[in-house]
């Protein structure tokens, strides 16, 4: 019998070349099949050679699209499928979408750092944002931003009409993020070579994550009252990084541990002395949240998103001075009481994240834009 409702999710970003965004789909879809109605029915477009366990389900039906996300091709096999699928509604998760979708069209925006921060841009891509940007989100009858932030530079490079039909659903914390056991935090030491106190970053090493201010401030600090600096998420042969740390004399102060597998992330949190996030623009910032809910103190750059996500969990930084981190750094290590309060902190922020909840009121938007015949909400009636 066909289901009442059908769902289509272009998940084609989810690939190592969109990490944030591949985290979103990937929770958002293991979080929302649970509450899927027996009446809807969930067709979902992937690379070719992505898999997604959570996807092996019964109201689930895959299809493949073999070109890049990048390419046009790409976008004529998701608009051929779509029309092939005739849904009710389509969750674009980025902004690369077709240039017509049937259906009513939900889109999430992550961020505007083509626009924002130009100078880590081609022009090319630059002139993409603004025309494909304006087009998506002129089609689109929903809009879902991942922060306040994310809405409100939305609004600032599309104008104020542009996000009028926003509403922010913020990202969760998989439940795998915890503290871990001793056995677990030992075994991640001994198998990275760590010793038994260090900070440390995760990400990537592209400009916008400004590494380099983290290097300079360990440069700046006294050998004998510092801990050395863990480095994971990318290659560390070839990275420009390593250059810098040459330079900076750094050695062994500096660690590289390439890139980590997901599940030895929570124990490498857990072992952590302190957590060092000093972006200079970030479309959620998931480190952030995934350190503090594994009761690692986190010290970040005091970008209005992080505000938004710490909430006074977490010490905030000016991004781009070297002296304020080095400070910042010192208090962490000498001081007898600061671990303790902003591992507490950020536990007890960590908590209000939810991807159950996220995947609640994402459902929930795609229900309000069912025809008005078959409309229902997942809201409970109130009690008369």
């Amino acid at each position: 019998m066909a289901s009442d409702h059908t769902l289509l999710f272009d998940a084609r970003a989810a690939t190592r070349d969109f990490p944030g965004i591949d985290r979103y789909i990937r929770e958002l879809l293991a979080a929302l099949l649970p509450d899927l109605r027996p009446d809807e029915r969930l067709h979902v477009i992937l690379p070719e050679e992505t898999e997604i366990p959570c996807l092996d389900h019964p109201g689930v039906t895959i299809h493949r699209v073999e070109a890049d996300l990048t390419t046009f091709r790409s976008h004529w096999q998701t608009l051929r499928l779509a029309r092939a699928i005739r849904p009710q509604v389509i969750h674009a998760p980025y902004l690369l979408t077709p240039l017509r979708v049937p259906g009513k069209l939900v889109l999430t925006v992550h961020d505007t750092i083509p626009l924002s921060h130009p100078q880590y841009s081609s022009l090319a891509t630059r002139l993409f944002w603004r025309l494909a940007g304006r087009r998506a989100l002129r089609h689109c009858r929903k809009l879902i931003g991942v922060s306040d932030d994310a809405l409100k530079t939305c609004a600032r490079f599309f104008g104020a009409r542009a996000v009028r039909r926003g509403s922010v659903i913020r990202h969760g914390v998989s439940p795998a993020f915890r503290p871990q056991p001793k056995e677990a935090v030992e075994a991640v030491r001994r198998a990275y070579g760590l010793p038994e106190r260090f900070l440390l970053y995760v990400g990537s090493d592209r400009p916008h994550k400004n590494v380099t201010t983290l290097l300079h401030a360990l440069a700046l600090m006294d050998p004998t009252a510092s801990m050395p600096l863990a480095l994971a998420g990318f290659d560390g042969d070839g990275s420009p990084l390593r250059r810098e740390a040459e330079e900076l004399e750094l050695g062994q102060r500096v660690l590289w541990l390439g890139r980590i597998p997901e599940a030895d992330l929570p124990a490498l949190y857990s072992a952590a002395h302190a957590f060092l996030f000093p972006s200079l623009v970030e479309g959620f910032g998931f480190p952030v949240l995934e350190a503090m809910a594994c009761g690692t103190p986190v010290i970040c750059s005091a970008l209005g998103l992080h505000k938004e996500l710490t909430g006074g969990a977490a010490k905030l930084v000016h991004p781009t001075d070297r002296q304020e981190w080095r400070r910042a750094i010192h208090a962490a290590i000498v001081s007898l009481d600061w671990h303790d309060v902003y591992s507490n902190k950020g536990l007890a922020r960590a908590a209000r994240f939810s991807w159950t909840e996220a995947a609640r009121a994402t459902l929930e938007i795609y229900r309000q834009l069912y025809p008005k015949s078959f409309s229902h909400s997942t809201k409970p009636t109130p009690a008369e």
